[in-house]
């Protein structure tokens, strides 16, 4: 990375400030970059340190903050191609000629400065208070609305949130209500399980300043009782107090997902310090219990990405030592996604940690002493010892509210919706966990992606959607609103501190797998998920940007064959035009 010192404007140097602001610096030589190509200049002013992005593109340059507005990881390391600036590590996408977020993780838009071109050099132009931003909100200052049209969202997690920020960003300015069950702001559910013991405020995808400048009403700890289809009106009661009603004229669902809990005819479900973890408060009681001296062995009922997390956790994140037992039902940890193999590996990384596990097990009673947890029998007829027990064994959808309704829902409970994200219900949309749509990237129906990424886009399409089909483009918006949802499926998993996987794509076939790398040694790796003799997903470990390339592959429809990739890493770089090397 180029270091550009700014030096006092007084000196002779090519530096100078107008205004006393603006700063004026040339960067590079126009044939120091090619097409499709980017470069990272760390940027010292007297007030701070930052860095850019440089990109050329189509013989033009474009110069951007450098980090991803997401978890603020640098995108310099990312994938560049046809207009798109993916970030390497989870996925998060740009359009270079704007800097606008394409789709998530991630909300906010890339901070942009402009670039002059003086004979043969890329000169820097930027207002040094635009140096130091992180990100850059499409809102005015001073925004104003109109009591009209409203547009009511209940559920603020991944799917509630991103469609209400979407929906102000582009433009709209009539009323927005965003409701939750919650008693807290907006946050990042999926650092929960990765780091629990993370401080609520640095959880928050936005403070509470940001919804009073964007106007939106967040109503916090507000139960909806019932939904009115006709009338369109909800009647609702914040803290279980006196009922309200609203009306809305644009209903978007997203109430989301809730921990599946033991079941009841279980002995013992119902005995003290047993743990489900799905909010932000589930995180704190846990974690204040965890470090309790009197709790040694803890016990994890399950293997999903919560499971093998929390896991990872408790074996290299405290600083006391406890006894740690996973009890599943399964062969292997997240054999079901991963795989048998990578999922035997993933179980082994735990083991070395210190993790116990106890694979194809049925738990037959949990027994206590004075209503507290002690022993999780099992069927082998083993009796684990446990001061604390955590259950995660998946989830349960929230729709409730829907049941007997006129929404069309699929034979397993979820709301069915089209490419659009609309339901069977005029005016009324569903993202997130609770629908299944059209995965259009690998043309398949009826797809439900339970991840933190599919829930933002789900949210940004609806947003799109009412715009563009309902209300119309905004004026003064110059973003083209998304026609229909469009992406591929991106996730990835923490399972300790030295150990992530990040995965791309998507398949019920985990087993038919190409697996390169070292799996047992250092869990460096890539697996390649075949389905019909083509890749529809890859998983790796320390070979980075490899997934975030293959998800531009498969956005740009297209195929990779099994025999591209069975004796090469990298044989699917041969359907994109990449300039970046090869990962190390």
């Amino acid at each position: 990375m180029d270091t550009l010192q700014f030096i006092s404007s007084n000196t002779n140097d090519n530096l100078s400030r107008v205004a006393d602001e603006e700063i004026r610096y040339p960067l590079c030589k126009i044939n120091d970059l090619q097409n499709g190509q980017m470069k990272e200049f760390e940027v010292k002013t007297s007030s701070n340190n930052t860095s850019i992005l440089l990109i050329k593109q189509n013989h033009k340059f474009y110069a951007y903050s450098s980090k991803c507005c997401h978890y603020k990881l640098p995108l310099a390391k990312g994938v560049l191609i046809n207009n798109r600036l993916r970030c390497f590590a989870h996925g998060a996408c740009f359009r270079v000629d704007t800097g606008d977020i394409e789709d998530h993780p991630g909300h906010g838009n890339l901070p942009k400065y402009d670039v002059d071109i003086v004979g043969d050099d890329v000169v820097l132009v930027a207002n040094k208070q635009d140096l130091e931003k992180l990100e850059r909100i499409k809102i005015p200052d001073n925004l104003e609305i109109e009591p009209e049209p409203v547009i009511a969202i209940i559920g603020a997690g991944a799917g509630g949130f991103t469609c209400a920020d979407m929906l102000r960003q582009n433009g709209f300015r009539g009323r927005i209500i965003l409701f939750t069950r919650e008693g807290t702001l907006p946050y990042d559910r999926v650092q929960l399980s990765k780091q629990p013991s993370k401080k609520p405020q640095d959880l928050l995808l936005r403070d509470q300043t940001y919804y009073k400048r964007i106007k939106i009403d967040l109503l916090t700890e507000a139960e909806v009782t019932t939904i009115n289809w006709t009338t369109k009106i909800i009647t609702y009661r914040i803290l279980g107090n006196q009922l309200k009603s609203i009306q809305y004229d644009y209903l978007v669902l997203a109430t989301g997902l809730r921990s599946r809990k033991l079941p009841s005819s279980l002995l013992g479900h119902d005995l003290r310090n047993i743990f489900y973890l799905r909010s932000a408060e589930d995180a704190s009681n846990l974690v204040t219990k965890v470090k309790s001296p009197d709790i040694n062995d803890i016990v994890i009922i399950g293997d999903s990405f919560i499971a093998l997390e929390i896991c990872g956790w408790l074996t290299t994140g405290l600083e006391e030592k406890k006894n740690i037992s996973v009890v599943m039902r399964s062969k292997v940890p997240m054999m079901r996604i991963l795989g048998e193999k990578v999922g035997r590996a993933l179980q082994k990384i735990h083991e070395k940690n210190g993790a116990k596990f106890y694979s194809s097990a049925t738990i037959t009673e949990i027994t206590g002493h004075h209503n507290v947890v002690k022993f999780v029998q099992i069927g082998t007829g083993q009796s684990i010892p446990c001061d604390l027990i955590i259950v995660a064994i998946g989830s349960e959808l929230c729709t409730e509210l829907y049941e007997n309704s006129p929404i069309e829902m699929t034979d397993d409970g979820f709301i069915k919706v089209n490419q659009r994200l609309e339901t069977s219900v005029e005016h009324v949309f569903a993202v997130g966990d609770i629908c299944k749509y059209p995965l259009k990237v690998f043309d398949l129906e009826d797809i439900n992606c339970q991840h933190w990424q599919m829930a933002c886009s789900t949210g940004h399409q609806a947003a799109d959607t009412i715009l563009r089909y309902y209300l119309g483009q905004p004026k003064g918006v110059s973003r083209s609103l998304k026609t229909d949802f469009y992406t591929t499926p991106i996730y990835w998993t923490t399972q300790n501190n030295k150990t992530t996987i990040r995965y791309a794509g998507y398949t019920r076939e985990p087993d038919n797998v190409i697996i390169h790398g070292d799996l047992d040694g250092e869990f460096k790796f890539v697996a390649y998920y075949i389905v019909d003799g083509f890749v529809r997903a890859v998983a790796q470990s320390k070979y980075e940007p490899l997934s975030s390339e293959i998800a531009e592959v498969f956005h740009h429809r297209r195929n990779i064959r099994k025999e591209d990739i069975e004796y090469d890493m990298y044989g699917y770089r041969k359907y994109l035009d990449f300039k970046n090397k090869k990962p190390e």
